[in-house]
């Protein structure tokens, strides 16, 4: 994990995570438009890690491995992995282990998109997983350069090693994509944007809803569209909103804005 790769997987994952909400908001718009937020909401980004690095472990069990699960911290970043040391695997099963929570997860996310009482929460796992399989699908781009005959060990560093295989040379050059360097500030631009796209997100959704509750009926509505309702019941305030409308908002407010800080420190520059 070299310091250009890290520069680039980081916005990368931004990018993931806003076109993840913007394809499941599409998607789902009308099961949204009656889903309401729950404690499952909040706790979904946390299930997520957890149940995509045991799908990383089940890989490792299909093929014979003994899976090692571990977390750390890596530029200020808690994160959790799934290895396994000692194991070498063949080219097409390390890409299927990769690529299992990826594939799982969205499926079964996508699955329930037209259920309004889960469809919240699991556009937030179709999210999440999307985003934090980044450094999943790097691996998986940069295996698929590699020889059909290589094999890989998921080590203790964690940290991915790999034989050319039997009957193979090792390869004149290496794969694209392990040291990645140019192009920076794209890379510091697309990350900004992708930091006030999540900022407008939340504030957006939570003046809506605010918005909401002052009102007579409990509802925020532009025309036939709603944005936003809010409803007691039992002592008990619950509030949903218009995700579909709230992400075209967020991108409509994201896009002015990160152009106007660029605009901004272009200027300071000069």
């Amino acid at each position: 994990m070299t310091s250009g790769l890290a520069a680039r997987l980081a916005p990368l994952s931004l990018v993931l995570f806003v076109v993840a909400i913007a394809v499941y908001a599409l998607l789902a718009r009308q099961s949204l438009n009656a889903a309401q937020i729950s404690v499952l909401s909040i706790l979904t980004p946390v299930l997520v890690l957890i149940v995509h690095e045991a799908l990383h472990g089940v890989g490792f069990l299909i093929f014979g491995g003994r899976p090692k699960f571990g977390a750390g911290i890596k530029g200020g970043a808690p994160y959790l992995f799934a290895t396994c040391p000692g194991r070498r695997f063949s080219w097409g099963r390390t890409v299927v282990i990769g690529a299992l929570p990826l594939v799982v997860i969205d499926l079964a996310t996508l699955a329930v998109a037209g259920y309004s009482p889960l469809v919240v929460p699991a556009m937030l796992a179709f999210a999440f997983n999307t985003a934090g399989a980044v450094a999943d699908l790097w691996m998986i781009t940069v295996i698929l350069q590699t020889p059909r005959t290589a094999m890989f060990e998921d080590s203790d560093e964690p940290a991915m090693i790999a034989w050319p295989g039997r009957g193979t040379t090792r390869p004149a050059h290496q794969p694209h994509g392990l040291n990645p360097h140019g192009f920076e500030s794209v890379v510091i631009w697309v990350s900004l944007a992708g930091v006030i796209f999540m900022a407008s997100f939340l504030v957006i959704g939570i003046a809506e809803v605010a918005l909401a509750r002052s009102s007579a009926n409990g509802r925020l509505a532009v025309g036939n569209i709603v944005l936003a309702t809010v409803s007691t019941a039992g002592g008990h305030v619950s509030g949903s909103a218009n995700l579909s409308v709230q992400t075209g908002l967020a991108v409509l407010l994201a896009a002015p804005l990160t152009w106007a800080v660029r605009r901004q420190k272009r200027h300071h520059d000069l």
